[in-house]
């Protein structure tokens, strides 16, 4: 099995997990803006200082981390979703029913 075909099949079972999708999206959202407001909080009302800085590295990098997991969860909701839509079986096998039904008509 080639490494392409292991994560796209990794990837299609990812767009299955909404629930997990809508998690990683959440919870990097909601770290994101705590890290903009620790990053405002500092810049507004503390004294320029090392620790001020150290304040502000902190809230930046929750930021980014936080910024890339929504980032992560958002695709993982919208394209890997779509992807595995395309990937889908588009037309369906015939069953009983519906050839009883075509030869009534």
């Amino acid at each position: 099995m080639s490494n392409n075909s292991r994560i796209y099949q990794w990837l299609l079972k990812r767009a299955d997990k909404q629930a997990d999708n809508i998690w990683i999206f959440t919870v990097g959202a909601v770290s994101f803006f705590f890290g903009m407001g620790i990053i405002l909080y500092a810049e507004n009302t503390l004294a320029s200082s090392l620790g001020q800085e150290i304040i502000v590295l902190f809230g930046f990098i929750l930021a980014i981390i936080g910024g890339i997991a929504a980032i992560i969860g958002y695709l993982s909701l919208s394209l890997l979703r779509f992807l595995s839509f395309a990937n889908r079986e588009r037309v369906k096998t015939p069953t009983l029913e519906s050839i009883e039904v075509e030869e009534k008509s």
